[in-house]
């Protein structure tokens, strides 16, 4: 059976001459806020108020990071906006800015899941259609991604069909050369993706062909298959910073309040090449981007897959409760 597959590829081929479960508050273990009270106590209108107000600075707030992008690092704090305000209309609202967050960093059975949890606490709401759009585009988007190698090798087998009677459709042929691509035949689409590059030369800067493979000016061609784009980013960024976490310290005798604010993590050189002068940057934030301090942790010289650890300690803020993340970055040279 494969063997006549391939057969079938070569002749066509021979035609043409492819939660967190736990509550984090800004990218770092925080310990919980020491609000428990106003969820138990405080049941009046008044307090009621003060809480879904205090909900909605949130959930605004949320969706001003998300407008700019801040996708991963908002994910915990509308969590605990959830679980800190659960009966207000901004918590509500809150599971739909999680679904949109949840999709852009292509986590789709929790963005499902929240875009659902939104259609139950609010079927009629203000973002019920959007949330059913978001619902069918993943199921769609998945099924196209993920598909089985089973329904690949009966697209081929269809594809190639066509084919036999029409080889020069263009259309078809891309099609080929996406299965076999996702089929993992990475040499064959590249053959006819070539192919196609030949006939049709403006088709070399077609996003997906681009993404898939490239050509230099006398006609070479390099497949970017995910091996390939692998070793090129290990290239590119061979620093890597692993393992970060963040907690509180140093209680202070009379107030009990922490004072410092620890950052901690690894530097990892996960290239081929020693890296000299190697630093990280750790920067701390307060909401609205306010940098409330910066410091940086010389390592020095790391051989190709060393890692080292570090650690910094931040006293420089006004309220500890304001941090709202924390920044780390890594810098060398060659």
């Amino acid at each position: 059976m494969i063997l006549g597959k391939r057969n079938g590829i070569r002749a066509w081929l021979a035609l043409l001459t492819i939660a967190a479960a736990t509550v984090l508050l800004a990218g770092g273990c925080v310990s919980p806020p020491r609000a428990t009270v106003h969820e138990t106590d405080r049941t009046g209108p008044a307090a009621r108020l003060a809480e879904a107000g205090a909900a909605r600075k949130e959930v605004d707030q949320a969706r001003a990071m998300i407008e700019q992008g801040d996708h991963s690092t908002i994910i915990p704090r509308l969590l605990h906006t959830i679980s800190k305000y659960p009966r207000s209309e901004a918590a509500v609202e809150a599971r739909y800015l999680l679904g949109l967050s949840y999709y852009e960093i292509s986590s789709y059975r929790d963005a499902t899941d929240m875009f659902k949890d939104y259609l139950r606490m609010a079927p009629e709401g203000e973002f019920a259609e959007p949330s059913r759009e978001h619902i069918a585009r993943i199921a769609d988007e998945y099924e196209h991604k993920y598909d089985t190698p089973e329904k690949l090798d009966e697209k081929l087998q269809e594809i190639l069909q066509e084919l036999s009677g029409n080889p020069e459709d263009l259309g078809k042929r891309l099609e080929l050369a996406d299965v076999l691509w996702r089929r993992g035949d990475y040499e064959s689409a590249g053959k006819v993706y070539k192919a196609i590059v030949g006939a049709r030369p403006d088709f070399a800067e077609d996003a997906t062909v681009a993404s898939r493979v490239e050509f230099t000016a006398d006609g070479d061609m390099t497949l970017r298959t995910p091996r390939e784009v692998q070793r090129r980013e290990v290239e590119r960024r061979p620093l890597v910073i692993t393992n970060v976490n963040s907690f509180r310290s140093g209680r202070d005798l009379f107030t009990r309040e922490h004072r410092h604010y620890v950052v901690s993590g690894q530097a990892v050189n996960r290239g081929e090449s020693v890296l000299y002068g190697v630093r990280v940057h750790v920067t701390i934030y307060g909401f609205g981007n306010i940098v409330y301090d910066t410091n940086a942790v010389n390592i020095g010289r790391l051989n190709p897959g060393e890692q080292r650890a570090f650690s910094v300690r931040f006293s420089q803020f006004e309220n500890i409760e304001n941090i709202h993340r924390h920044e780390v970055v890594g810098s060398f040279e060659r």
